[in-house]
């Protein structure tokens, strides 16, 4: 009964590797710039191939066997790092892509016995599969079960192809032979399906960045400024409001008055300290949120924002725009909520309008 069943299993490993193969193929053939799904997808197509031709699982007679696995293992091992937006190879990972082939060919070369020359073999492509899992277990973000469910399953693969290895009696070692059809067929899946959710998890991060975020000049919204500030207890507040930005745009044009705002704002954060948030709350107004400031420090980073937006105008094609802003502080105090601390911020903004503009009023 074992031994019918490994061509069936060594038949659907086919099946699953095609398919996986055809589902990463789809997605690169639907999304051409995203250069890891056709690695994947290579990656699985190669495994389908070497189903149907590497009949003997679990021992690496030909030299094509361990060149065809670990040529899998790398094309998906590239997908990994390309999907991580780094380099697709580094040396050292091309020394572990040429490990299981050079290990056979120098064992058959230096007369190994065949049981030699497939342990070597096997212990290659498993250190190699194992190099592409410590690289998923070091790049994991704190809280990642699907990176976690990667890297174990490509450790899992590292796992059992060892078990022919084990002095084991002959049905034992069948049975293991076995093994590596099983763990092939449910890696494949978890792999697979693993790498889809975290596309569409990535997918929906960037869409929750952009109901966040300002389009124009990369700051959060409104809705981004309270999601991040919402929940704090004290911290300084500016409110920002360029002058005579109507001026601008008519006398300049719209897409002037464009890079005015995006260049107030590039301004704005290189001032800003760590944990400070910057948004665009409408038109040429901006707010800023500093948590755990207090009064002074955060008059004295208003003051600064006014004398660097004032100092320099803003290169546009040929010309220069002059440009300044009228700053309103206020403090976020205990138990209040941050739409009132802008409120208030908002009435020193108009204070400093109501005195001659390109000054700081505070609340």
């Amino acid at each position: 009964m074992t031994e019918l069943s490994v061509p069936t299993l060594q038949f659907t490993d086919f099946l699953v590797f095609g398919a996986c193969a055809a589902i990463f193929l789809c997605n690169w053939l639907l999304r051409r710039q995203k250069t890891y799904f056709l690695c994947f997808g290579a990656s699985y197509a190669v495994c389908a191939a070497m189903a149907v031709w590497f009949v003997d699982f679990g021992y690496y007679g030909s030299i094509w066997s361990p060149f065809g696995w670990s040529l899998a293992g790398a094309t998906f091992w590239i997908g990994l790092r390309l999907f991580d937006g780094r380099p697709a190879v580094t040396a050292p990972m091309l020394g572990l892509f040429l490990l299981p082939t050079a290990t056979h060919l120098l064992l058959t070369l230096a007369g190994g016995s065949p049981a030699a020359v497939n342990a070597g073999s096997t212990i290659a492509y498993a250190i190699h599969e194992a190099a592409a899992a410590a690289y998923v277990f070091r790049n994991s973000p704190a809280r990642s079960p699907l990176r976690q469910l990667v890297a174990w399953a490509l450790l899992a693969i590292a796992l059992v192809i060892c078990l022919p290895l084990l002095p084991l009696p002959e049905p034992s070692i069948r049975l293991s032979v076995i093994a590596i059809f099983i763990v092939d067929h449910i890696t494949s899946i978890l792999l697979t399906t693993a790498i889809l959710a975290l596309e569409a998890e990535r997918a929906h991060a960037a869409v929750e960045r952009m109901a966040r975020t300002d389009a124009l000049t990369g700051a959060l919204n409104r809705q981004g400024l309270a999601a991040e500030a919402g929940g704090l207890t004290e911290a300084g507040i500016i409110i920002a409001d360029l002058d005579h930005f109507k001026t601008i745009n008519d006398r300049f044009g719209h897409a002037a008055g464009d890079a005015v705002l995006r260049d107030f704002a590039a301004r704005a954060s290189a001032l800003l300290p760590e944990g400070g948030h910057l948004a665009r709350l409408g038109g040429e107004e901006f707010g800023i949120v500093l948590p755990g400031r207090d009064h002074h420090a955060t008059t004295y980073l208003a003051e600064r924002l006014r004398r660097a937006v004032g100092s320099l105008p803003v290169p546009w094609k040929a010309l220069s725009i002059p440009i300044t802003v009228s700053i309103g502080v206020a403090m976020l105090k205990a138990g209040e909520d941050l739409t009132e601390s802008l409120e208030r911020a908002d009435k020193a903004l108009y204070d400093a309008k109501s005195a001659g503009r390109n000054r700081v009023r505070v609340a």
